[in-house]
């Protein structure tokens, strides 16, 4: 899930800007849910960040110049709480429930189809679009899931979906597994009752989440509609998608709007982390520095853009 919280206070402002949508096409709905989880921003090398969008460039060409091009912006992010050469990476512990199987699963209440469970994502955020243009964009990284949940949709579509070993989650903390590596992490969670986080920075999240467009997979993963022929609104949007999909893939992105969305105070330290995982995380052999955290819940609709970039 795509919280974006202290932003606008703690980075450089960049006033106000539009993005030409007069050839553009948004369209929302095409996944709801519902979210509950620990959201936190760790600080990685710009480096190795823009390695990662470059090497994200070539990998969606299409023999066209109109693939995607992200950028780490010019000035620094988060410069109250990191170096310059730093730019956070995003990471979210927590339960996701897809909202578009409801009336399939009442009638088939055994179904061995899974559309909720604990879900790790990882996504580089306050991304640009020029290195000297605004922070609105962000890449998805990775999103680990239980391999023993089967067959399920992949709701939070443009995510490359990692399967894992093992994903345990508590009131306290929370591990993922693959093998012998693991990410362990604690938390303290002001949530009984719930410390709210300050009003100006819900003011300041509000605004950001709703600037966001998110780059991930050259198009929707969709397989899941495939395999089943029974009726859902999440296959129905992929018929409803697949002619602007087909048209500007891989120049697509997503965009989450949440409502009836809870923040709480809360603390977070990574107890361990292994080198399958750092990988992903890009955080290399630098030792972990998380800059904010947050618990997070909320109703959410992803839309999707396209073109993403014009």
């Amino acid at each position: 899930m795509m919280t974006r919280f202290l932003i606008h206070i703690l980075l450089f402002k960049v006033g106000t800007f539009c993005l030409d949508s007069a050839s553009a096409v948004s369209v929302d709905g095409v996944a709801t849910g519902e979210w509950d989880g620990i959201d936190f921003y760790i600080s990685v090398k710009r480096d190795a960040i823009q390695k990662k969008l470059d090497a994200f460039h070539i990998s969606r060409s299409n023999g066209c110049d109109d693939r995607p091009r992200l950028y780490v912006p010019d000035g620094p992010i988060l410069p109250d709480l990191h170096n310059s050469d730093r730019h956070p990476v995003y990471i979210d512990f927590g339960h996701m429930k897809s909202h578009d199987f409801d009336g399939y699963l009442e009638e088939n209440p055994n179904t061995c189809v899974s559309v909720s469970g604990l879900e790790v994502a990882v996504t580089i955020p306050l991304l640009a679009g020029a290195p000297d243009g605004p922070p609105v964009y962000a890449l998805a990284l990775a999103k680990f899931y239980e391999k023993s949940r089967g067959d399920m949709p992949k709701i939070n579509f443009l995510y490359p979906y990692i399967p894992v070993d093992e994903i345990k989650m508590s009131d306290y903390g929370a591990v993922v597994r693959n093998g012998n590596d693991e990410m362990r992490v604690t938390f303290n969670r002001l949530i009984h009752p719930c410390k709210p986080l300050d009003s100006m920075v819900n003011e300041e999240f509000e605004e950001f989440i709703h600037s966001d467009f998110q780059f991930g997979l050259p198009q929707p993963d969709y397989s899941f509609c495939d395999r089943h022929s029974f009726e859902s609104k999440f296959c129905a949007n992929a018929e409803r998608i697949k002619c602007g999909v087909q048209r500007y893939s891989p120049n697509l992105c997503q965009q989450w709007s949440s409502k009836t969305t809870k923040h709480c105070v809360t603390t977070v330290e990574i107890k361990k982390i292994t080198s399958w995982f750092r990988e992903y995380i890009l955080l290399g052999d630098d030792p972990v520095n998380i800059l904010a955290s947050e618990t997070h819940s909320s109703n959410f609709s992803i839309a999707l853009k396209y073109p993403c970039q014009e």
